[in-house]
């Protein structure tokens, strides 16, 4: 939750203010609704900053795949103070390994790219170096946003709602995309690059083969193929390459764990969110709930509800509210939607 007297002092804040702020960091690397919604609105009523705060996220979030995860949150803001001269290091973080020194001399460039060039106020990000003419991108779709993206390769990804993709402008040697969230994948030929999709600890690589791939925070991966060949291996265990080659074949990875598992899906409804269908799989209220606030942007509330819940359907580019009432006939819920606020949805069981 944020600070109520510091909300009013963004106003006031610069780039570097931005990005060693605590609250600020932790919108940018773990959303929630609260969160999004307050920045949205702050945006809309601040939009002579837009440009400062999309260079801030952008850094942070360029920063974070940078790092590999070696550097905590706390010490990614001790960091950025040091390199922006607010203060000496703490002595926490004096004794630097080889991932934190790349992690300070990233942000050093990240940052005098972000000084030296202004950004587009778009929801796609670019990053200009002052000596490359490659760009660091980044592209995020919030909560009821899809979106097509053609990589520099040619290749297309499809981006769901609530997920966001990183990669570089050209592609040299390597074709390699950071995904978080999901999105399907339609790769171009080329055996003198590999494609190779980062997501949460799983990498995925293919030569030119269409897959998708689910990698939402703190949840397992999923990874399908659909055309072509493809090889999964753990990051933890990069010495273990597992080979996919059959429609419907299935990679899941447990990052918690370790564990990576290879099984086939049942049919070939995982991608169907690239033609606009939402599924459901005997799902339970809890995956209802998420799909339905991720897809459609809102926010519901849930009352009542005592019994377990294992729904199937398949809804083609329907309303939310068409949803809510074809789900609500086989389990037995009334449901509101705020007239003042379309984003607020109460489903109330029987």
């Amino acid at each position: 939750m944020y600070n109520r007297g510091r909300r009013m002092d963004y106003h006031e804040y610069e780039l570097e203010d931005f990005l060693t702020d605590p609250e600020f960091r932790n919108w940018v690397l773990k959303p929630n609704p609260a969160s999004h919604f307050f920045w949205k609105k702050w945006l809309a009523a601040n939009p002579t900053k837009r440009n400062t705060v999309l260079a801030a996220k952008e850094i942070i979030l360029s920063l974070k795949f940078h790092s590999n995860n070696e550097v905590d949150d706390k010490d990614q803001g001790e960091l950025l103070k040091s390199i922006l001269g607010k203060r000496k290091p703490v002595s926490g973080i004096k004794k630097m390994g080889l991932h934190t020194i790349a992690f300070q001399a990233a942000a050093c460039a990240l940052l005098m790219i972000a000084l030296s060039f202004g950004h587009r106020a778009s929801t796609s990000t670019e990053l200009e170096p002052v000596f490359s003419s490659i760009r660091y991108i980044v592209k995020e779709n919030f909560k009821g946003q899809k979106s097509r993206i053609t990589l520099p390769d040619g290749s297309t990804v499809f981006l769901n709602n609530n997920s966001s993709v990183s990669y570089a402008s050209q592609f040299t040697g390597v074709r390699e995309i950071f995904l978080n969230g999901e999105a399907f994948f339609e790769v171009k030929k080329d055996s003198t690059k590999p494609f190779l999709v980062n997501s949460n600890g799983l990498v995925t690589k293919a030569l030119g083969t269409s897959f998708n791939i689910k990698a939402h925070k703190g949840k397992k991966v999923e990874v399908g193929l659909v055309t072509g060949k493809i090889s999964v291996t753990a990051v933890s265990k990069n010495e273990d390459v597992e080979i996919i080659n059959d429609t419907g074949g299935r990679a899941v990875y447990d990052a918690a764990d370790g564990q990576l598992d290879i099984s086939a899906y049942d049919d070939m409804d995982f991608y169907k969110w690239t033609k606009r269908i939402l599924v459901f799989k005997a799902a339970g209220f809890d995956e209802i709930e998420e799909a339905l606030e991720n897809w459609y942007d809102v926010d519901i509330t849930v009352k009542n509800l005592n019994r377990p819940i294992t729904y199937t359907g398949e809804f083609p580019s329907e309303s939310l509210e068409s949803v809510l009432e074809r789900i609500a006939f086989v389990e037995k819920f009334s449901f509101e939607i705020d007239e003042e606020n379309e984003r607020a949805v109460k489903i109330i069981f029987k």
